[in-house]
């Protein structure tokens, strides 16, 4: 009974581990006509596209890891401080791909406002 349940837990460690990283990769670039800066970032401007594109692949309604923190709009990062300690502090996220030092300097500035909308 052993062996199945191993094998079973390493296909799926695996699977989740190149699942996450597809999309990851690629620097967020704010659009727009006002160039986004750590004085005026907001989720609109710069948070929301970020963590869809890093984030939502694993965590969003279908991903692998959603039951351990769902994706799902700017009321699922108010509400759970994981998010900022888990990108920001442990930089344990994203799994797989990384954030840029402008990605890290605006969503901290994002934080720090108490992450506006």
């Amino acid at each position: 009974m052993k062996k199945p349940i191993s094998i079973l837990l390493s296909a799926s460690i695996i699977a989740v581990l190149f699942a996450c990283s597809k999309k990851q990769a690629a620097e967020i670039k704010p659009e727009g006509p006002i160039a986004v800066t750590t004085a005026n970032v907001t989720y609109s401007n710069f948070a929301g596209a970020l963590f869809q594109t890093k984030c939502a692949s694993c965590h969003g309604p279908n991903g692998a890891i959603k039951t351990v923190w769902l994706f799902n709009g700017l009321a699922s990062i108010k509400n759970d401080a994981r998010v900022a300690n888990s990108v920001l502090v442990t930089k344990a996220m994203p799994k797989g791909g990384s954030l840029t030092i402008n990605e890290l300097a605006l969503l901290q500035a994002w934080f720090d406002k108490n992450t506006p909308e």
